[in-house]
């Protein structure tokens, strides 16, 4: 009962700061909530064939909010944000808030019931641990927190994932696939574990990607017109002018983008340093895949999605919700094995830094948050070692 009460205390806490911080004039309103709203707002007026024009976006969006970020998600996201563009932007941004609080608890239960991270937690701890805990932490998780209150959609993803992760290990793979494209929102997220499972050839789950992802590039059509295949495109990698005003910095992306461009300080040629980002990131990959055991499916999983973030070529402080899952597995998994607490010392300090959320807030402040990929590379690290651990012990026992 105490338990509980602290759970809808930290809820509580957490919708009380989003509702109390909304400022009072719209041009002071800076939540990433106001594109996905005007972005609805755009396609159910009609307007679909011109979302990704940057003079429609600015006229829906200066109504509601500052115009300081744009709709770049593929269209068939905004259908998702139809039903919110029937209240007024702060009544919706309220929704959509509940909504991500009822998704991070509908999926904490879910990864709780697979993962058993309470006793990862209990044993670290040394205290008594439940599902009400670990709700706690997960909502207090720097990333998930920051997730909320400007009211991004990686609740989502990490939603999408767990699921994933759920169907696979039940051996549902076609249709672990077509819950995976249902991400391909954030694709970024989704197409570097899809090239994980080639090279695995896990057919079946490539197959269920594809065949949602088709209905899904057909929704996108239906919403803007057919010439969308080749204008979203455009508007991502050829669109000067967005790419100008929207301001991408890769010292803010906790990634091998993000490093390698803190450790060069972007002096390298754009090409040059493009080749190099690729390099590393097909590596990544290709560690995930060449480590990947189906009798170690939950730890395969887990080191398999650190490389995916790795990988990412887009990713900021709020997308690291999606580490809720593989830390999880891997901690769940370390300590139904008795083993949590002998675990190297740099992964718990990987762990630490992750979960103190001013250590977030000090990485973005001075400009430098790149440097939150090193504790996601040795949780890759630490990932593929365990795989390769635990198969050399069964090997030895049998």
């Amino acid at each position: 009962m105490v338990r509980l009460t602290a759970v809808l205390a930290v809820m509580s806490l957490m919708l009380g700061i989003a509702l109390f911080s909304f400022p009072a004039r719209k041009n002071d309103d800076t939540r990433d909530f106001s594109q996905f709203y005007c972005a609805a707002q755009i396609v159910r007026r009609g307007l679909g064939r011109q979302l990704y024009d940057l003079k429609t976006q600015v006229e829906f969006q200066s109504k509601v909010a500052s115009v300081h970020v744009f709709y770049n998600h593929p269209p068939f996201e905004a259908l998702l944000f139809l039903p919110f563009t029937y209240f007024n932007y702060r009544a919706a941004y309220t929704l959509w808030t509940v909504t991500g609080l009822a998704l991070l608890v509908c999926t904490a239960l879910l990864i709780e019931s697979h993962t058993k991270v309470s006793l990862a937690v209990a044993q670290y701890a040394r205290v008594h641990a439940d599902f009400g805990l670990v709700v706690i932490i997960f909502l207090t998780f720097g990333p998930a927190t920051t997730c909320l209150l400007i009211g991004q959609d990686s609740m989502l993803m990490l939603s999408i994932y767990t699921l994933a992760f759920i169907l696979l290990k039940r051996g549902a793979e076609f249709q672990a696939g077509c819950v995976l494209a249902c991400g391909l929102f954030k694709f970024q997220f989704i197409v570097p574990f899809v090239l994980i499972l080639v090279l695995r050839k896990k057919w079946s789950t490539v197959s269920g990607v594809a065949t949602v992802g088709a209905l899904l590039v057909a929704a996108s059509t239906k919403i803007s017109g057919g010439q969308v295949i080749t204008e979203y495109p455009r508007f991502l990698l050829l669109d000067r002018t967005y790419q100008q005003i929207a301001g991408f910095a890769p010292e803010y992306m906790p990634n091998i983008r993000g490093l390698l461009y803190l450790a060069t300080k972007g002096r390298l040629p754009v090409a040059f340093f493009g080749g190099l980002v690729a390099i590393f990131s097909l590596a990544a990959l290709w560690l995930a895949a060449k480590n990947w055991q189906d009798r170690h499916f939950s730890l395969s999983f887990s080191a398999s999605l650190f490389a995916t973030l790795l990988a990412s070529y887009h990713l900021y402080n709020y997308d690291l919700t999606l580490l809720l899952l593989p830390i999880a597995i891997v901690c769940g998994e370390l300590a139904q094995r008795r083993r949590l607490l002998s675990i190297p010392g740099i992964t718990t300090a990987a762990l630490i830094l992750l979960f103190t959320p001013p250590m977030h807030r000090l990485l973005l402040l001075h400009g430098v948050y790149a440097l939150m990929c090193i504790p996601i590379l040795v949780l890759f690290i630490s990932a593929a070692r365990l795989i390769r651990f635990s198969s050399n012990s069964q090997n030895a026992i049998a």
